[in-house]
């Protein structure tokens, strides 16, 4: 066997786009592993039960970026015994010993504590990345402490997190000196804003792309903020003021026309038609537009937007029906993503908009359709019309609904997307299934990497085929299923 130098190893594992193909690397031999071992720099861990920290850190001490999740729906077995749920305290604890190099930090449904937030921007001199998504534990002066502290902080977003502040001072904690904010995003963050703060903030950063503002920001600060920062890219804004007369969202406008670079759009809140009508003009130009989080005080108005969207590639929304998922699929062509939430206001989705889509929007590669009720003839119509699909997430608002003309379970309807979609990667199944559509996952999905079943039926009769069958499979979810547990345990060493 030819022996490559050292440094030809680490240009080669380096170079690799997957923390899989260097899983994969390492097991070379001791060299690659070697190697790998310390030439990895960034760690992403999708289960903070999975390992314990002190694994995880001896085994790439030279980490610079470190993600971390709470996996939800089935309980996981902790390796670790610590019973602190989904706390970063024992990350803390090692991490500033072991890691004085960490720049970015990403955490998603973790605890997180002041503490733990004080000693990160005190502790590693080089931080420069804060992602706090569905986080708790911590308050407005944990943030203060980051914002305060990093002097060289890029990336700053807080979403989907429970934290107020009375003062409207916290903008004001980062120093005069910073400039190098790339994202800065404090949508979920209640409590006033410090106008003059954000404006001089937003000004002196001239690399800013990213902003996702809260709705205590007012649609003539937006205004005044754009004017700052033209170039940028993904704007997030949403207020619940609608008595503003029409010149406010006139002047809101012209500034975004001066974006030339705009290409995201994130609505929060309640959106005012004058709001909607104000960004119309900028409509050809989004490729991204998120609209889960926000209602429309007059769906007429939502339909006109998405019309103009001609360009976009992904979108997320919810209270659009399906005569608002038939607009998109006419008018979204080139349409690449698509998210529709569950719905609250009573206007959801069914089998109906998923024919439409996946007729009219040619190049979709991923979608995720939370709807109402579903039939085995949608779902082979969405087999047909987009074999190159390699996401495809179906949740029903009844987990054990069955084909509503038929009354017949969706093992077909499945069989047909795992089938004829080769490409697929990631598969969500909910309504009523046996242990037949198991049986086509392990026939036909090949490249499946993520199976989650939410109504696993009562037999692991099928998940026999499935491990024999999916070789790339790296994780099964299931649910509602009372002897899972055996059955992935029993095969779990080998995967």
């Amino acid at each position: 066997m030819v022996h490559l130098p050292e440094a030809v190893i680490e240009l080669i594992i380096n170079n690799l786009t997957t923390n899989r193909d260097g899983n994969s690397a390492s097991l070379v031999n001791k060299l690659w592993y070697t190697v790998d071992r310390y030439s990895r720099h960034t760690v992403y861990i999708s289960n903070c039960y999975a390992i314990s920290p002190i694994t995880a850190i001896n085994r790439f001490p030279n980490l610079r970026s470190l993600t971390l999740k709470v996996k939800h729906g089935i309980t996981y077995p902790r390796i670790d015994s610590d019973d602190r749920v989904g706390s970063f305290d024992p990350w803390m604890e090692i991490l500033p010993s072991c890691c004085q190099l960490l720049e970015q930090l990403r955490l998603k449904r973790m605890k997180a504590s002041d503490q733990n937030l004080n000693s990160i921007a005190i502790r590693f001199r080089k931080f420069k990345s804060l992602v706090l998504s569905s986080c708790f534990g911590f308050t407005i002066a944990g943030l203060s402490a980051i914002a305060s502290n990093c002097s060289k902080l890029e990336q700053f977003e807080v979403e989907g997190c429970d934290v107020t502040d009375n003062t409207g001072q916290w903008l004001n904690s980062f120093p005069e000196t910073l400039n190098s904010l790339i994202s800065l995003n404090f949508s979920c963050i209640k409590g006033p804003v410090n106008t003059h703060d954000l404006e001089r903030l937003v000004a002196r950063c001239p690399n800013l792309s990213t902003l996702l503002l809260s709705k205590s920001v007012s649609i003539d600060t937006v205004r005044r903020v754009l004017i700052q920062s033209p170039q940028i890219v993904h704007l997030g804004i949403g207020s619940r003021t609608h008595n503003l007369p029409l010149l406010p969202f006139f002047l809101l406008s012209v500034a975004l026309d001066r974006c030339r670079l705009i290409q995201g759009l994130t609505f929060f809140y309640s959106i005012h038609t004058k709001l909607l009508q104000a960004v119309n003009p900028m409509c050809p130009k989004f490729v991204y537009v998120n609209m889960r989080f926000c209602r429309v005080t007059q769906a007429k108005e939502q339909v006109n937007f998405l019309k103009m969207c001609t360009n976009i590639r992904r979108l997320s929304i919810c209270c659009i029906g399906d005569e608002g998922v038939e607009i998109v699929s006419n008018s979204c062509k080139h349409l690449e993503e698509f998210r529709v939430y569950r719905e609250t206001s009573g206007v959801g989705v069914t089998e109906v908009g998923l024919s439409a889509i996946s007729t009219g929007c040619k190049k979709l590669k991923s979608l995720t359709y939370f709807c109402s009720r579903m039939t085995n003839a949608a779902l082979m119509t969405f087999a047909n019309n987009l074999p190159n699909a390699t996401y495809f997430k179906l949740i029903m608002s009844t987990p054990n609904q069955p084909d509503h003309t038929t009354l017949q379970p969706f093992d077909h309807g499945y069989g047909a997307i795992v089938q004829s979609c080769k490409e697929l990667k990631k598969l969500t199944l909910s309504g009523l299934l046996t242990s037949d559509v198991f049986i086509y996952i392990g026939m036909y999905g090949e490249r499946l990497q993520v199976v989650t079943v939410l109504n696993g039926g009562e037999s692991d009769e099928g998940l026999e085929y499935v491990y024999n069958g999916c070789k790339n499979l790296r994780k099964t979810e299931i649910s509602k299923y009372s002897s899972h547990e055996d059955a992935l345990l029993a095969n779990i060493y080998e995967y």
